[in-house]
């Protein structure tokens, strides 16, 4: 129910699973963006205000049932530290993914990470964390625009916006039915089990030990352009070939010199095949996971690879597999924490890939009265239930961002990092 502009209801299916995963293991979402020049006193508390009463979801909390009730202090809270090196962010940025977040009192918070306030040397920053119970990547990287933009003198929100519902409920009926689902969910299975997909190599540690960490590349400049020119000309997309060069660097980590094929999730945004579609910047779950299962070996060039994977992830969204995967956690998502746990161990050691390429896209700067000065991002997301890889994109301005997101003691640094290279090597070399 719904009372008085706030929010008041059960956790949908999508949530309450991702509740369950949370509950073993922090699911966070995390962006971080630069920002050169000072913030002015408190702009950063006032338009995080500003934000919380713009928007439902961000005034509530999660009480016993599950289920959200309005907060009688809804608040995302602030909070401020001077570093004694620009690089702190690195450390920073790691143990916000593995802290949760405390859904009794917010839905989040943002750090403010000052380096030589008050000089013509200083920069901030800033790092949003959002639990994924509540909001999607690209939801998270909405907010932290508004925020920038209300802090920067953009106009604040004139009313409250009222509530929508979750994702769950806004998929047309005709992709919830459960026959439907069940076929989907089978043939998704069978295909894992025939195609024996490579992913990350190793032994997860349990749910409650699980803790990710980050290796950063960059794509910047020329290099970005040409890509973006060699993806045009071999009929690909930039994530396409993202998800190529990842199934290369996989297949080579697990059968070097041999051919296979890398599974490889891909988050896919729903909102313009939702009744009624949701905004684009309204926060909230609105992605699904399609499974892609991308071809690697001395048989298979990096565009062939690249042209198998967007295929396969256009016939998927033909078939509307994103709306039937969405819609099929209604059957099976436990009630109870005690069941749920089971159930997220089960999953956990059974899921027939643990490797996903989450790419937000382009992202546009705050639309602020004067320029703001933002000189990087970076986005993360935690591996909990299932995931043993998250490689989180995002491009912003002449930079295309890419974190390895890693469980720490699976496989040595020095592998993961040897992983970046030979992803990056293929996307940034100068032959056609």
């Amino acid at each position: 129910m719904v009372r008085a502009g706030e929010i008041d209801r059960p956790l949908s299916p999508s949530e309450r699973w991702f509740w369950l995963v949370d509950q073993l293991s922090p699911a966070n979402c995390v962006v971080r963006l630069r920002v050169r020049g000072p913030i002015g006193a408190y702009r950063l508390e006032e338009a995080a205000a500003a934000v919380v009463a713009e928007y439902p979801l961000l005034r509530t909390i999660v009480d016993d049932g599950p289920r959200f009730v309005p907060s009688d202090d809804p608040h995302l809270p602030v909070l401020h530290r001077i570093v004694a090196d620009p690089e702190e962010w690195r450390t920073v940025f790691d143990d916000q993914l593995t802290t949760p977040v405390d859904l009794s009192t917010a839905p989040g918070r943002l750090v403010d990470l000052a380096w030589r306030p008050g000089t013509s040397d200083e920069l901030h920053d800033l790092i949003l964390v959002f639990s994924h119970v509540l909001i999607d990547g690209r939801s998270m990287a909405s907010l932290a625009s508004r925020i920038l933009a209300v802090a920067f003198g953009a106009p604040g929100p004139t009313a409250t916006r009222p509530p929508i519902p979750a994702a769950d409920d806004l998929i047309p009926p005709a992709h919830t039915r459960l026959l439907r689902c069940l076929r989907a969910n089978l043939a998704g299975q069978l295909t894992a089990t025939v195609r024996r997909p490579v992913g990350l190599p190793g032994d997860l540690p349990p749910l409650p030990v699980r803790c990710t960490r980050t290796v950063h590349r960059t794509i910047e400049g020329d290099q970005l352009a040409e890509l973006r020119t060699r993806c045009h000309r071999a009929g690909v997309t930039v994530n396409a070939a993202l998800a190529a060069a990842l199934a290369q660097a996989l297949g080579q980590l697990n059968r070097p010199g041999r051919s296979g094929v890398a599974g490889i999730g891909i988050p896919v945004d729903l909102r313009s095949r939702l009744q009624p579609p949701p905004a684009d910047d309204e926060p909230g779950m609105f992605t699904a996971v399609l499974p892609t299962f991308v071809p690697f070996g001395s048989n298979h060039s990096l565009w062939d690879a690249a042209r198998t994977a967007k295929i396969q992830l256009s016939q998927r969204l033909a078939d509307h597999a994103d709306l039937t995967g969405l819609a099929a956690i209604r059957y099976g998502c436990p009630r109870s924490l005690e069941s749920g746990r089971r159930a997220v161990e089960l999953v956990d050691r059974r899921a027939p890939w643990n490797v996903t390429l989450s790419n937000l896209g382009r992202l546009t700067p705050p639309e602020t009265p004067e320029p703001l000065p933002i000189t990087a991002l970076t986005v993360a997301g935690t591996n909990s239930c299932a995931s043993a890889l998250t490689v989180a994109v995002a491009t912003f301005d002449t930079t295309l961002s890419i974190t390895f997101c890693y469980v720490d003691t699976m496989l040595p640094r020095a592998t993961i990092e040897s992983l970046a290279d030979h992803t990056l090597a293929p996307l940034i070399s100068s032959r056609p």
